[in-house]
């Protein structure tokens, strides 16, 4: 399985949970904003096994809130 190095943070929180190497599912464009986004395996065991990274700012980034 391919992986991809995601920052994730929580902006509601203002919180930084750093870089995480997790395993990639699928990468797709956004039909609304055009901007790339990656299906992406949870590192922190949530409910949710999947969380959805988009590509801002020359890296991958996931928003927890």
């Amino acid at each position: 399985m391919k992986q991809l190095e995601v920052h994730f943070v929580n902006r509601g929180y203002n919180t930084d949970e750093g870089n995480h190497t997790v395993p990639l599912i699928s990468v797709d464009v956004n039909s609304v904003s055009g901007r790339p986004m990656a299906l992406v395996k949870s590192p922190f065991g949530l409910k949710n096994n999947t969380l959805i990274a988009f590509y801002e700012n020359n890296e991958w980034l996931c928003d927890l809130d």
